[in-house]
């Protein structure tokens, strides 16, 4: 289970709780770390907490959303072969992603139905079910699995560059305020303590909004390090030259 880190228990428990998107009442807490203030910034420890997602009654019976390695192997080969095929129009590779997207979600038992909505730069499959959280999965790594999937497919048969973006309900939106609110919080402790931040784990367009988001702060600066799923951003003091 993924650990949280705070300036003191309560502190790591919220952090815990926003990533989560779950309340007090749905977690158990695990002190790992009860933390330590220091003197004048010295010796100073962050608390460590671990949360336990309570297994809701009404939920036992539900069947599981597929872990994210099961979804990747739900990439239909004869379509993601490196094989080059003839490119589809735009309306023809729409039709086409939306029932691969109902046929995986059928699959893993969140069947959906979707709406598509467009601008310059991507285009939002609305996602609708009656299994919101199943479908969205821990830490949104279902929808983001799924986000992948489509995002590569349609790569593989248009040319134009585009955004593919999945939507549950408001869960991006929802998402890209706690992303935020984690940048803010990680600035301000950057500047009060003169330490850089390590920010959770993050897709990638997730990285972008903290990137964005702390773009305007001049007294911070923020890049990325690690590989793959676990590509995260260190938010640091801004160097002054």
């Amino acid at each position: 289970m993924p650990t949280y880190e705070g300036s003191d228990i309560q502190a790591a428990v919220n952090e815990g709780l926003q990533a989560m998107h779950l309340t007090r009442e749905e977690v158990s807490v695990d002190v790992l770390e009860a933390g330590k203030k220091g003197f004048l910034g010295f010796g100073r420890r962050l608390a460590v907490v671990r949360l336990t997602p309570n297994e809701q009654p009404s939920q036992v019976k539900q069947s599981a959303p597929a872990p994210v390695q099961e979804l990747v192997e739900l990439t239909p080969t004869d379509n993601l072969t490196s094989t080059p095929q003839k490119r589809k129009s735009g309306a023809e590779t729409e039709a086409e992603l939306s029932a691969y997207l109902e046929a995986i979600t059928a699959q893993i038992g969140t069947p959906v139905s979707i709406h598509v909505t467009h601008d310059h730069r991507s285009t939002t499959y609305h996602l609708k079910t009656d299994k919101e959280g199943l479908l969205i999965g821990k830490h949104g790594k279902t929808i983001n699995a799924l986000q992948y999937l489509a995002q590569t497919y349609f790569d593989h048969h248009m040319k134009g560059k585009q955004t593919i973006i999945l939507e549950v309900g408001d869960y991006r939106q929802r998402r890209a305020a706690i992303v935020s609110h984690l940048a803010d919080k990680a600035a301000r402790e950057v500047v009060a303590t003169g330490k850089p931040v390590f920010l959770e784990p993050m897709p990638a367009f997730e990285r972008k909004i903290v990137h964005g988001h702390l773009v305007t702060n001049h007294h911070v600066q923020t890049h990325s390090e690690g590989q793959g799923d676990r590509r995260s951003i260190v938010v640091e003091l801004a160097r002054t030259f």
